[in-house]
């Protein structure tokens, strides 16, 4: 009887270990494959940040984007003298356009946008295109992917893709 109680017991050390290699293995593939490239992704991006201030010496107002287009563009907010600007570098850290003027308000291009196509965008980015700053928002649902443009400085449409 004894030893039916010490196989009984062998077997439940043995699902036991067994269920923690499965959870060390899957948590170690969620931290090479997932956590690692984004944190090494979001540590690059603050690095070209801190690049463009430097080398402009530029008094940074808290936001900063990599917009991907045809080219990628770099996004930054700074103040220069009370004012909100708004510049585009490119990946060699040369100024391609600034922005100082009025700006729309986020919330209510969000609001725009989920009324007139019925989606529910939750966060817009700033990019550049086509020698503009445009807000850049995107939704997902189970057959579409949307993308949509509008402008910074009134919020109104530029354009829109489903894909």
């Amino acid at each position: 009887m004894n030893n039916y109680n010490k196989k009984e017991k062998n077997w439940g050390y043995k699902i036991l270990i067994f269920v923690l290699v499965i959870i060390l293995a899957v948590v170690s593939f969620y931290m090479l494959n997932i956590h690692v490239p984004y944190f090494n992704h979001t540590n690059n991006i603050a690095l070209e940040r801190n690049k463009i201030i430097n080398k402009y010496k530029l008094n940074y107002d808290d936001y900063f984007n990599e917009y991907d287009s045809s080219k990628t563009y770099y996004i930054i907010r700074i103040k220069d003298k009370k004012k909100t600007v708004y510049q585009a570098y490119s990946t060699k850290y040369k100024l391609i356009d600034s922005y100082s003027g009025p700006v729309a308000k986020k919330k209510d291009v969000i609001n725009e946008i989920n009324k007139e196509y019925k989606v529910n965008v939750s966060n817009l980015t700033i990019g550049y295109e086509n020698g503009d700053f445009i807000y850049y928002g995107k939704y997902q649902d189970d057959s579409h992917l949307y993308y949509f443009y509008y402008s910074l400085s009134e919020g109104k449409f530029v354009k829109y893709y489903r894909l």
